[in-house]
Formats: C-alpha cells, structure tokens, sequence
C-alpha cells in the first residue's frame, strides 16, 4: 500500500502518517510514502523502519507537475490501497489514481474545512474515492455533510498519542516552581531568571496562521486583570505566516517580556513540563495531537469549542471550551483556569485518564489495519463478481 502527503515536514498530520505508516508496515503491510513536495526531516524515521519514501519535488496546489508525476509514481509502483493525507494529496492522487491500477483509493480527513474552494475540489473529484478515514467522529459527520458524501462512506478512527509517565503536579499543570528540574533541549533552554520571573506559563503550539488564531491568545492576555497579566507570561512554540505581524503586536504592546516567540522546536514535551496552562484558541481543527499530547503530559487545556477539540475535552473535566473567535470569553476562562490550582489539578489527573485509556497508537493502527483489510476483502469479492457476470 501508497500512502501520500503534501510534504513530510514536522506537523500534526505528517506525524499521525509516519506512525500509522510504520504501524501497518509491522503488521504485514508493504508500505511505501509518497511526499508531493520534499522529502522532509519526516522521511528519517520512516526510512530507518524500511520504508521507502519518494518525494516529488512538486510546489503547493496550482503545480500541475504534480499531477503527472504522481500518475507516474502510482503506475509503476500500481498499490493495493492509495491512503492520501491533506488536501492537494487528497485531490492529485485521486484523479492521478484514477489513470493508474491503484486497486482502492482512502481519503484521510484531517479537517473538515469549510472553506468553499475546498468542499467544491472534493465534490468534484469525490467519485473517484473508495472510502473515507477521518480523524473523529464530528469531522466525519460535518465532512460528509460539506461534501455530500454518504455516511456509510467514511470512517472515524482518532489519532494516538504517545503515553507520558505520570507527572506530578509541581512541575506540569501548576506552573513552573523549580527551573533546575526542567529537561529542556540546549537550543530551547529557558533562562531561570526568566521563570523566576512569572508565576504562571501560557503555552501555545501550533503554526502561527488564521486557523489557529495566535492573536486571538495574546488579545486575551491583555484583557487579564493588571495584578494576574504581571504574574503571567506566553510562550508561543511554532512558525508561520502570522509570524511578523505576531510579533508587531508583541513590540508595539511592549510585551517583550513577557511574549516569547521561540519557533519550531523538538522539545515540545520540555515547553508543557514548564507551563501552567496549553491554550489553543483555532477557529477549526481536526482532532489536534497537540491537545492530545498535554492531556497525556497532565498539562490544562483550554481550547475552543470546535469540531475533534470537543471531543477530546469535556468542560471543567478535562479541559476547558471557550466559543471559537471570543477573545473576552477566553481571556475570562484563562483568568478562571489560572486562579483554581486545585481545578488544574483534578483536570490533570482526568485528563492523563482519558488519554491511556481512549487514545494509542496501537488503537489507531489497530482499526487503520482492519479497514483496509476490509475493503481490499469486499475490492476482490467485488472484482471477481464482475468477471463470473
């Protein structure tokens, strides 16, 4: 089996790939990853699990290259199953399967995007997918509704995430009270003079563009009352096209001090053992790992209320929802989460619960595996049907 991807850069979606990927290589599948753009600092661990990686060196949605040379790729690799991850992969091997023997075509589901040039391409080109796999049950329904796409037609199998050892309280979710523990990678090692500084950690992660809706967190953060905002600092993890004018705003508030920008990092995992509170303020999301991965590390959320994050959190038990777009009501809700620490910590302890339990790897990979044993069992009835007739 194919599975195929915009890019393998470092992302929520290219991840769940990579472990799925191997996964199912290790359970009897030959597995090869196709990557439209680059191959990516993703294509590492997926090449030391064996598995071959083909990057088309193609350019972002209007490259008709990558029509072709994906059409190419699949005729002489000719898969089982086409599994495609994100919109351009989604679309391109669709219609580039369509002129190659790909025995059946799955179209992974990320988001349900309701921006209109979107839901039309899927429209457009929907007859050329087998089956859909979306990452919960709420994108799954709205996709299908967006898309005019049979409920029967689509599946919901939620993300994993990598289960952390049980942490106490002192060092995440309560804020950060001894900077000497901190495991931080040397390029992301925060200053002690600058924990020492602040009482309370706000952590962003995630790219900086209107779908997560950085601003929205630091227009909240001046709403917070005098004595709570001197106590309180941000730390923004991630890039992207919101990147410039973030910091413009950071410059001209004269939050220097406390608004940090520190961009892409590996050490992730360090930032949420510093930090009181995960905030993710999106306008839409799928199911985010980022979420997921506080949950696992006993790390607050409070996120909005929108598609997958409603799912994951329920309010004032494992996290906190706030109406997407409402920087009043999540300045209020952050205000709230950091002035009950003994809140924060029963949500810690319900919300690591909840990811040992509902969300792993080996449950994803698990139901990955059976569906397309499933549908490449009904391929073949199909296929041998057709030729008794």
């Amino acid at each position: 089996m194919t599975f195929c991807i915009n890019e393998l850069d470092v992302g929520g979606a290219e991840k769940a790939l990579v472990r799925i990927a191997i996964g199912l290589s290790q359970c009897g599948w030959n597995v090869r990853v196709i990557s439209l753009r680059d191959a990516g600092p993703l294509a590492e661990p997926l090449r030391t699990a064996q598995i071959p990686v083909t990057a088309l060196n193609c350019g972002g949605f209007a490259d008709i290259r990558t029509y072709f040379r994906l059409k190419s790729e699949l005729r002489a690799n000719a898969p089982d199953v086409l599994c495609c991850f994100l919109h351009q992969a989604n679309i391109y091997g669709r219609l580039a399967a369509s002129r190659a023997n790909v025995g059946i075509v799955v179209s992974g589901v990320r988001v349900a995007d309701r921006r209109r040039w979107v839901t039309l391409t899927d429209r457009w080109t929907r007859r050329c997918v087998d089956h859909y796999v979306a990452v919960s049950r709420n994108v799954a329904d709205l996709h299908a509704q967006l898309c005019s796409i049979p409920p029967e037609q689509i599946t919901a199998i939620p993300n994993g995430v990598d289960l952390s050892e049980p942490t106490s309280s002192s060092t995440v979710g309560a804020g950060t009270q001894n900077p000497g523990s901190l495991s931080l990678g040397p390029a992301d090692k925060l200053q002690a003079e600058e924990l020492d500084s602040f009482r309370h950690r706000l952590l962003f992660v995630g790219r900086l563009t209107e779908q997560k809706a950085p601003l929205d967190l630091l227009n909240a953060y001046l709403l917070l009352p005098d004595q709570l905002r001197q106590r309180t600092e941000i730390t923004f993890v991630g890039e992207g096209p919101l990147r410039r004018k973030l910091q413009q705003a950071v410059d001209a508030k004269g939050l220097k001090n406390a608004v940090r920008l520190v961009g892409q990092s590996h050490d992730v995992a360090g930032y949420m053992k510093a930090a009181t509170l995960l905030v993710l303020p999106s306008r839409w999301e799928g199911l985010p790992n980022v979420v997921l991965e506080a949950m696992s590390h006993g790390l607050p959320v409070i996120a909005t209320a929108v598609d997958g994050s409603k799912e994951l959190i329920t309010e004032g038990q494992t996290g906190w929802l706030v109406p997407p777009g409402s920087v009043s009501q999540l300045a209020a809700k952050i205000a709230e989460a950091l002035d009950r620490p003994d809140l924060r910590m029963q949500i810690r302890d319900s919300s690591q619960r909840v990811a040992a339990e509902g969300f792993s790897w080996n449950r994803a990979v698990a139901s990955y595996d059976a569906l397309f044993r499933q549908l490449w069992f009904e391929h073949r009835r199909s296929a041998g049907l057709k030729k008794q007739i």
